[in-house]
């Protein structure tokens, strides 16, 4: 008796604890989310009415942000009373009844597309909710009915029949979940009386002799910075593994190739000591991940091992996941917040080889083919792989001379106004190796990887603004588009650079853009802020590429006073489905922020009279003009001021 009262003050401590933490992330989503819904499908008829839920919503959320910031700033015995637990259930719960009156009251008037918002919403925020109060499984329980019975039921009652599916769709997804907190609530259960007799195990370890041997193995087994096993150390247990396989006392193993995406420009422009914070950050993550049986090493660098004993794709493939998805958060440093990504190559045990040092050789295979590459980050070797390596090894050595051997070559999209005119010239890069013409998705990569993205950038913007002096004397007002890759703004003389090249050809500052994409708002943003700025000074614009394909933040943009966004041409393709909803928030979002908005990829008459419906001031596309070389590009303007 005596031990679950024990327990039960322990789970009472750690999952309030948990519920607290996880507080003001789930507080911002679901402002973001009621924001984003209250105000993306109001009109005359529901104004009032969604307005008074919106700031009733708001209301409740701010009361508990101050609910969690007295948490925070109450001392550790007053934290465990379980008061807080009733505090934050309660306001959780009339958060939940919120949500559930949105959809209750203003279902009369849905759309299709505010039904299906709605839907989506409410889902993703019982999914948050079976994870973040994994702690509570009462409040997760009673959470997830809430938010989601009513409008399931309420579906349920119509008669179309496609809504009485969704209904029913959600009385299952509400049992999901519930059934998904129950095992969430065991597993925290498991992992708090884990950590728990954990704690009393290790302080109980007090002989000096177990204590020196655990350092000797440390030392000699031990990577000192990281506490993985060092390489030497790994091979020596791989080794075992694979005897025990050739014994058939195992059935095979998996091999995950880590690398860091990245991790070099935090060397360079951060310092070690920073760089080795963050591995120790990453390492710490990456056990987390992993079982027990796990083998884990520090390869070297930014490079880790692990021998895992899933072996079958699927089962890999979740653990890959999870280390990518774990890999990829924030890390917060001081004043600092880093964010890297993970590339994994995994080769299997006996599909790939039965070999350990092959096995890692063909995992690294994988992993090299598969850097840079999105969603997806990582891959399974195979033999498509190691060509594609030879491939990209080819291409490496052929990029060295490349522009002693004149192979590069700048070729000019149009972008026009509503009335077609030209206003601008997007510089898009070609390179013919060995008479074939190599596309930028395949070599852009790979220059970015090997770092001569910063020479090659500056020839791309020397030769971008010569074109543009040449057209500057034909045309005065029509400007230049140059891409500009993350890795030149970590280049020290890129400001300076852009400066000379400006001063050099004579170039009004206002006629040149850069443009680049949404991975720079993952980015050290002082620094990246420092030289936006310098150069807007300069009158140079600034835009950003394939918008919402990417990491996206508005707040970001704002501060950073970026001038276009170009609507990636995905929307564009499905604009008369739903892309036409996000172009027109967009233009909305773009009337508040004060940016301009640029719609690429447009192919069609009807793509053009929509987005002209729409207001959208700049398009680019084949339906206008593919990318023209240097001297068709001159002819095009003067082709187009005749035409309008």
């Amino acid at each position: 008796m005596t031990k679950n009262t024990e327990h039960s003050k322990l789970y009472q401590s750690e999952g309030v604890k948990l519920l607290y933490n996880n507080s003001l992330p789930g507080i911002l989503i679901t402002f973001v989310a009621s924001t984003t819904l209250a105000f993306t499908f109001i009109d005359d008829a529901n104004f009032h009415g969604k307005l008074l839920w919106w700031v009733v919503m708001t209301l409740v959320l701010a009361v508990r942000v101050v609910d969690t910031k007295m948490w925070i700033k109450s001392d550790a015995e007053r934290k465990n009373n379980k008061k807080w637990t009733l505090r934050f259930s309660v306001g959780c719960l009339i958060t939940a009844m919120l949500w559930s009156a949105y959809a209750v009251t203003f279902y009369p008037q849905f759309s299709i597309e505010e039904l299906s918002s709605t839907n989506v919403i409410l889902a993703a925020m019982a999914g948050g909710a079976t994870s973040i109060l994994s702690a509570s499984l009462t409040l997760a329980a009673l959470y997830n009915i809430i938010i989601l019975m009513p409008m399931s039921i309420l579906l349920m009652m119509q008669s179309e029949q496609y809504k009485i599916n969704l209904g029913g769709l959600g009385v299952c997804f509400t049992i999901i979940m519930i059934i998904s907190s129950v095992r969430s609530a065991n597993y925290i259960k498991e992992a708090i009386l884990l950590r728990y007799r954990n704690k009393k195990l290790v302080s109980r370890m007090e002989e000096t002799i177990r204590v020196r041997t655990q350092e000797v193995y440390e030392m000699s087994n031990k990577d000192s910075l990281t506490g993985l096993y060092n390489r030497s150390a790994f091979l020596a247990a791989a080794e075992s593994t694979e005897l025990d396989f050739k014994d058939n006392k195992i059935t095979g193993f998996s091999i995950f190739f880590i690398d860091l995406d990245g991790f070099k420009n935090i060397n360079d422009t951060l310092g070690h000591n920073v760089g080795d914070k963050v591995l120790v950050n990453l390492s710490a993550r990456l056990k987390n991940c992993n079982d027990t049986d796990t083998l884990m090493c520090r390869w070297g660098g930014d490079e880790f091992i692990l021998l895992a004993k899933e072996k079958d794709y699927s089962s890999a493939s979740e653990l890959a996941e999870q280390i990518t998805a774990s890999l990829s958060l924030p890390i917060r440093l001081d004043d600092q917040t880093i964010t890297l990504n993970a590339t994994i190559g995994i080769s299997v045990c006996p599909d790939h080889d039965i070999s350990i040092t092959r096995l890692i050789q063909l995992a690294d295979i994988a992993m090299y083919s598969q850097k840079g590459k999105y969603p997806e980050r990582f891959a399974f070797y195979n033999l498509d792989l190691e060509r594609d390596l030879r491939r990209k090894v080819t291409l490496n050595e052929a990029m060295k001379d490349a522009l002693d051997r004149n192979e590069f070559r700048l070729v000019y999209q149009p972008i026009v106004d509503a009335e077609g005119q030209v206003v601008s010239f997007e510089a898009l890069m070609r390179w013919r190796y060995q008479e074939q013409e190599i596309s930028p998705v395949e070599f852009i990569p790979l220059m970015e990887q090997s770092g001569r993205i910063v020479q090659v950038g500056s020839w791309v913007l020397e030769e971008a603004c010569k074109m543009l002096a040449k057209i500057h004397k034909h045309s005065p007002d029509i400007c230049m588009c140059v891409n500009i890759s993350l890795i030149q703004f970590y280049d020290k003389g890129f400001v300076n650079n852009v400066i000379r090249v400006i001063e050099r050809y004579d170039i009004p500052g206002h006629l040149l853009h850069l443009e680049v994409t949404e991975s720079i708002f993952q980015s050290e943003q002082m620094m990246i802020n420092q030289k936006v700025s310098e150069l807007q000074q300069r009158g140079v614009k600034f835009s950003v590429d394939d918008f919402g394909t990417g990491y996206s933040s508005l707040s970001v943009i704002q501060n950073m006073n970026i001038d276009y966004i170009k609507i990636d041409r995905s929307f564009i393709q499905h604009i008369e489905q739903k892309g036409l909803s996000i172009v027109k928030a967009m233009m909305n979002i773009s009337q508040s922020l004060n940016f301009s908005v640029i719609a690429e990829g447009v192919e069609t008459e009807k793509q053009r009279q929509l987005l002209e419906q729409c207001g959208i001031p700049y398009m680019q596309g084949y339906y206008f003009s593919r990318p023209l070389e240097r001297e068709k590009a001159l002819d095009y303007i003067d082709y187009s001021t005749v035409e309008t």
